[in-house]
């Protein structure tokens, strides 16, 4: 387990173990059930139609070690909720020696922006996934069911 304000390096892996991106955050908490780590968008603009990240944003971050997806409760830097984006994925792996925190991305992701509508993005690419990984159904399924649930009953999880 990693103390409250500790730097952590967070790396989004495709399913090949090869790495997509990379950022840092802080520890925020970290417990039995997961982790959850502040960063900052390191990207000058991503526009996604539903919604917008910019440098700076602030992405509250909860990862789990038992549970396949991780979920960013996003504001601007100014604290204005943007909404939560959610990636279905294998449960997160902590290196707590090396401050290293990792996920393998499975293609689906979520938006739910804060008057509670949500969007499922990227079925196609989890489809594709899965039909070269059909050892990878049973957790993708089960991850896709329970964020989904929790995306439909407003439950995403929120800090503080």
């Amino acid at each position: 387990m990693l103390e409250v304000g500790n730097a952590v390096h967070v790396r989004k892996l495709r399913p090949d173990g090869s790495e997509v991106f990379a950022w840092d955050g802080e520890v925020l908490r970290c417990d039995q059930q997961g982790i959850v780590l502040r960063a900052e968008f390191n990207v000058d603009v991503v526009e996604l139609g539903f919604t917008t990240f910019r440098r700076g944003d602030v992405f509250i971050e909860f990862y789990y070690w038992q549970r396949y997806f991780n979920v960013f409760q996003i504001s601007s830097p100014d604290g204005q909720l943007k909404g939560w984006y959610a990636n279905l994925g294998l449960p997160a792996e902590l290196d707590s020696e090396r401050g290293d925190l990792s996920y393998v991305d499975l293609g689906l992701d979520v938006w739910a922006s804060p008057d509670g509508e949500y969007v499922v993005l990227d079925e196609d690419d989890l489809e594709a996934l899965l039909a070269q990984r059909p050892d990878l159904t049973q957790a993708a399924g089960r991850g896709r069911a329970e964020l989904l649930a929790l995306a439909a009953s407003g439950q995403l999880p929120t800090w503080p």
